[in-house]
């Protein structure tokens, strides 16, 4: 799994992304690994990126944050006198748009994996 590739900002658009990623590859290779599995957030470019560096999309989900207001009718404790004030959730159905009006902070978590060739 790739947690982090990232080049300063100075930087970007100078193929160094595209180096490291080449030599993570490189290093997986010898090390008998057959995959790389990257999860991104929904940042458009970054998606982008990785399908251009032969990634393909697998699997996605929503985080939704809920505050205050926000879980009013959807998130409620049954536990007496425990109060929820945040909740961090998955949600893996299709009809994402019934929370878009109501939560400010909603994030589209992306899989992208990409079989390696192992000479």
């Amino acid at each position: 799994m790739i947690w982090h590739i990232a080049v300063h900002p100075d930087y970007y658009r100078q193929g160094i992304g595209e180096k490291l990623l080449q030599e993570a590859e490189k290093r997986a290779i010898s090390l008998g690994l057959n995959r790389f599995e990257a999860w991104t957030r929904d940042d458009r470019w970054v998606q982008d990126w990785y399908e251009k560096m032969l990634f393909n999309k697998v699997d996605s989900y929503y985080h939704i944050y809920f505050e205050g207001n926000e879980m009013k009718d959807r998130i409620q404790s049954t536990i007496p006198k425990l109060y929820l004030v945040n909740s961090f959730t998955h949600y893996v159905g299709e009809e994402i748009e019934q929370f878009k009006t109501s939560n400010k902070r909603i994030h589209e978590c992306v899989c992208y994996e990409k079989y390696l060739n192992i000479i």
